[in-house]
């Protein structure tokens, strides 16, 4: 399963300018799995997690990529950070209509 973290009342899968990717943590990529309080309380009080399956993710055609989380973050968060990215051949309004899809 894959967590992003989100402001409460925001869209949780919006593309900022300059941004490539949304950050997410693949809970399963590290053992044991990462549970829903170990995340947030690395993060603002208050923010949320949404969580979607992978295939979630692949059937709009987009791709999660494994990059190490920022040094800040506890070791398992660094280890099962990954971005959304578009998918080969996605233009950047695909993409983020396909990231508005999974809201």
């Amino acid at each position: 399963m894959l967590l992003r973290v989100a402001e409460p009342g925001k869209p949780a899968f919006q593309l900022r300018k300059g941004e490539e990717g949304l950050s997410v943590f693949d809970s399963d990529s590290v053992n044991p799995p990462l549970t829903e309080a170990e995340v947030l309380s690395n993060f603002r009080p208050g923010s949320v997690l949404v969580i979607r399956a992978l295939a979630d993710i692949h059937v709009r055609g987009l791709i999660v990529v494994s990059i190490p989380g920022v040094g800040s973050l506890p070791q398992r968060l660094q280890d099962a950070h990954s971005e959304i990215r578009p998918g080969p051949g996605m233009s950047r309004i695909q993409f983020k209509q396909a990231l508005k899809d999974l809201e």
